[in-house]
């Protein structure tokens, strides 16, 4: 019965804390960005309903910030006002374990994390979207773009081959100044370069250009009024597709992507350390928790500004290993997961390591 008044206590208090920390953080959020933005929402005169919709649809984007560290703060706190109380030191004596004590705290983080995992997948990359579209066509007034009309084409196909063009019409499923290149590798082997090239329903059909073939060390050229090259395989619907940046991607597309990649014959260590990556920092939340919990229950008692100071300080360190070994996957210097999961790795053993010495 005492187990659970206390889990019930333990979880009031730092649900509480954590909810005020979610509050907190988002107002300071928006206040500083609205005061960065604000000149430009003047110049051109944005509407205040529009204003509200670009924050409304940023608002995932800065959850995704915000919710690890109020996880953080919350346990420090909630945890400290037990310790400063010497509640911890009176379960501790009872034999209660210190992971016991604080279960209600890291069942909740686990959940939490948890839901942030698809909540970043699924929401929050859909979110950006219409917040990047927001600002540019509501706010700045540019034109919406025409989804049967693309300018400055790149696109990545199969069997190593790139895709260049000034321009796609979708409605006559064509390209126009075009440039078409295959790639063994890193090494450029074919190119092919048209007016213009159209879908004959089978095969794209290249029109008044040039072949272009390389190899080790010799180049030929051959000139065409028509060209069709078989082994092209991507067909008008994928040019027409809305083009989306890899940070807006859900990790389905962007797994899509880092296929392409590879039968393209690219390098994907970049793509497959952004893909782990984005189930890295959904994760904080929990591992922050440990830390925390580890910290506020040591002997020496510390003071509201100290935690505050110091959950501010652990933030900042872990997004920067957790950067550190982005780049490093990048550079292929470690493989793609333990390079996205180096800063969960490192806090989650430090954090037992705390927990384990607090709780003798």
């Amino acid at each position: 019965m005492t187990g659970r008044i206390h889990d019930r206590y333990l979880l009031k208090l730092f649900l509480r804390i954590f909810l005020y920390s979610v509050l907190a953080f988002a107002v300071i959020y928006i206040t500083v960005d609205v005061f960065e933005e604000i000149d430009n929402f003047v110049d051109h005169d944005a509407a205040i309903f529009s204003v509200a919709k670009y924050y409304f649809f940023s608002l995932p984007f800065i959850l995704t910030y915000i919710v690890p560290l109020s996880l953080l703060l919350a346990t420090m706190f909630s945890m400290g006002i037990l310790g400063r109380r010497n509640e911890i030191t009176a379960l501790v004596a009872s034999g209660i374990s210190l992971i016991r004590i604080a279960a209600p705290i890291l069942i909740t983080a686990a959940l939490v994390s948890l839901g942030s995992t698809f909540f970043n997948d699924i929401v929050v990359a859909k979110a950006n979207i219409r917040h990047k579209n927001i600002m540019r066509i509501e706010i700045e007034k540019n034109p919406p773009s025409n989804p049967m009309l693309k300018e400055n084409l790149h696109y990545l196909g199969e069997n190593g081959y790139v895709y260049l063009a000034t321009r796609y019409n979708h409605r006559t499923q064509s390209l126009h100044e075009v440039v078409v290149q295959k790639f063994d590798g890193s090494t450029l082997v074919r190119r092919g370069d048209a007016k213009r090239a159209a879908w004959n329903g089978e095969d794209w059909v290249f029109y008044k250009g040039f072949d272009r073939g390389f190899d080790s060390d010799s180049e030929s050229v051959a000139s065409f009024d028509q060209l069709i090259i078989p082994e092209l395989k991507e067909l008008p619907e994928l040019f027409a597709k809305e083009e989306v940046d890899e940070e807006n991607m859900t990790a389905r597309e962007l797994w899509e992507y880092v296929k392409r990649v590879r039968h393209s014959g690219g390098d994907v260590e970049h793509y497959l350390t952004d893909f782990y990556f984005k189930f890295s920092y959904p994760l904080a939340g929990a591992i922050f928790v440990v830390l925390g919990i580890a910290l506020a229950s040591g002997k020496r008692k510390q003071s509201m500004a100290a935690g505050f100071g110091l959950s501010l300080l652990m933030a900042f360190v872990y997004y920067g290993v957790l950067r550190v070994g982005q780049t490093l996957g990048y550079s292929g210097f470690l493989p793609p997961f333990l390079a996205a999961q180096l800063g969960n790795i490192i806090f989650l053993f430090v954090g037992f390591g705390l927990i384990t010495r607090a709780n003798r």
